[in-house]
C-alpha cells in the first residue's frame, strides 16, 4: 500500500484518493509549503501531491529542493498552472520528474503518475470498468444506456471588421492570445488582408511558415499564398495545412499576402472556400483579420461567410460616418445578416457616446478598450461569452466532475 500525502490547499483529490484501497492517504490536505516541509521531516511516504502555487515564500524551483532535502526517495508530482524552462530544469535535476499542467490533467493522469513503475496501465483498466458498470446499467435498463454526454465545442468562424485605421488587427492579436489562455479549443488566425497584411509584424513572427522552403517565387513566401498555389495543384488538404501554418503560444497562424498580383489574379472565392474546410476539419476557433477595403472579394466572402463579425471603430464624428457607409453597403448591397455584427469600441475618446453610436448604427455594443496600459481582460471575457467556448478546467474541477458522474452511475444502478 503506498503512502500518499497531498499539498493542493484544496482537499477534492486527497477525498477522492482515499477511496482507492491501494493508497494509504496519511493526512488531510496540507495548505502551506512549510506544513509539508515539516510533516515530510517527520513521516515515512512514498508519494507526494503538490501545487505548485501552494502558499509560502518558495519559489517552485526552491520548494522542490526542499522537499527532496527531508525526502530522498519519495515521488514528487508537482501540478502547475506554469513553469520556466530553467525550474523545470531544477526540480528534473533533484529526480522530481513528474510535472503535470492543471488546465490539461485529468485523474487518470495523477494515477497513472503515482503507479507508473508498477507494470499496470491505469487508464485501460479505469476504462474496462467503466464499460462493466455501463453494460449492467444496459441490463438493468433493458438496453438504454443513461451515458453522461460530453460537452462538444461548437465551432466558430469569427471575421474583424471596420474603418481603417482603428487597431482592428492590433485588438484581434490580443483577443486570440487571451482567449488561447482560456480553452483547450484549437485555434487558427488567418491574415485574411488579401492586399496587405501585416498581422504577423503584429504578432512579432516570419511571414514565412518555417516549414516553406526559401528558395521559390517571391510571392509565395506568405502562408495564405502557399496555400492557394497547393489549392490549385490539387495538393492543399488539412494535413499539408499543418506544414505551411506557424504554430505560436496556444494558437496557429497563417501569414496574409502582400502581393498585387495574388491579391487580382490568384486569391479568389473558390480558394477562401476550400481553405476554410480545410482549416475546419483540424480548428474549432478559425479567426479571420479583415481588410477595411470594401473592393476586395475576400471582405465581402468573409463577412458573408462568418458566424459572427466583430465590428470594431472609434467613436468620433469620422468613425461614425465611415461605419454607416461602410455597412450601408455590408447590409443593404451585400445582404449580410446584421445580427451577427457586434460593436467593440477602440481608442475611445471624448466623442460621440457609444451608446448613441450604437442606436445609430442598430448594432449591439460588447464594450470598448481601454489605453494599451490598462487591464482590457473584462471586454475579452464578455467577447468570450457570446462564442459559448469551452473553458479550461483545472484538476480539482475535473474531480468533481468525475465524482457526479460516478454518483449519477451509482444512482441508477440502485433505481
Amino acid at each position: 500500500m503506498k503512502k500518499i500525502v497531498t499539498a493542493l490547499g484544496n482537499p477534492t483529490l486527497n477525498t477522492e484518493l482515499s477511496k482507492y484501497s491501494k493508497y494509504d492517504v496519511l493526512s488531510q490536505d496540507i495548505l502551506y509549503q512549510e506544513g509539508l516541509i515539516d510533516f515530510l521531516s517527520n513521516t515515512d511516504v512514498d508519494t507526494v501531491i503538490v501545487s505548485g502555487i501552494l502558499q509560502g515564500q518558495l519559489s517552485i524551483s526552491e520548494f522542490g529542493i526542499e522537499l527532496r532535502k527531508v525526502n530522498k526517495f519519495c515521488r514528487i508530482i508537482f501540478i502547475v498552472d506554469s513553469i520556466s524552462d530553467e525550474e523545470k530544469n531544477v526540480l528534473v535535476s533533484k529526480g522530481i520528474f513528474d510535472i503535470l499542467y492543471d488546465d490539461v490533467s485529468d485523474i487518470p493522469d495523477v494515477i497513472e503518475a503515482i503507479d507508473r513503475e508498477e507494470p499496470i496501465n491505469i487508464k485501460a483498466q479505469m476504462q474496462n470498468e467503466i464499460n462493466e458498470l455501463k453494460e449492467k446499467i444496459e441490463e438493468r435498463n433493458q438496453g438504454v444506456i443513461q451515458n453522461t454526454v460530453a460537452e462538444i465545442q461548437k465551432q466558430e468562424v469569427i471575421s474583424v471588421f471596420g474603418p481603417a485605421g482603428t487597431g482592428k488587427s492590433s485588438f484581434l492579436a490580443n483577443l486570440v492570445k487571451n482567449f488561447s489562455k482560456k480553452t483547450t479549443a484549437k485555434i487558427l488566425l488567418i491574415d485574411f488582408d488579401t492586399l496587405s497584411g501585416n498581422m504577423d509584424e503584429i504578432l512579432k513572427t516570419n511571414k514565412i511558415p518555417t516549414n516553406i522552403e526559401l528558395i521559390m517565387d517571391d510571392d509565395k513566401k506568405c502562408g495564405i499564398n502557399y496555400a492557394a498555389d497547393l489549392c490549385f495543384k490539387n495538393r492543399l488538404d488539412t494535413n499539408v495545412l499543418d506544414e505551411i501554418i506557424i504554430g505560436l503560444n496556444g494558437f496557429d497562424f497563417l501569414s496574409g499576402n502582400t502581393s498585387l498580383h495574388y491579391c487580382q489574379n490568384v486569391l479568389n472565392e473558390d480558394f477562401y472556400s476550400y481553405l476554410i474546410r480545410c482549416a475546419k476539419e483540424k480548428y474549432d476557433f478559425i479567426f479571420l483579420d479583415l481588410s477595411s477595403n470594401i473592393f476586395l472579394d475576400s471582405t465581402k466572402w468573409a463577412l458573408k461567410e462568418s458566424s459572427k463579425v466583430l465590428f470594431v471603430t472609434e467613436n468620433t464624428d469620422v468613425c461614425l460616418k465611415k461605419s454607416a457607409q461602410l455597412l450601408d453597403i455590408v447590409f443593404n448591397n451585400w445582404n449580410v445578416y446584421k445580427e451577427k455584427f457586434r460593436l467593440v469600441f477602440n481608442r475611445v475618446s471624448k466623442g460621440i457616446d457609444e451608446d448613441i453610436f450604437s442606436n445609430v448604427l442598430k448594432i449591439k455594443s460588447l464594450g470598448k478598450i481601454k489605453s494599451d496600459s490598462l487591464d482590457n481582460s473584462d471586454l475579452y471575457d464578455r467577447i468570450l461569452e457570446s462564442l459559448k467556448y469551452i473553458p479550461k478546467k483545472s484538476l480539482i474541477d475535473k474531480i468533481k466532475n468525475n465524482t457526479k458522474m460516478v454518483a449519477s452511475f451509482v444512482g441508477i444502478m440502485r433505481s
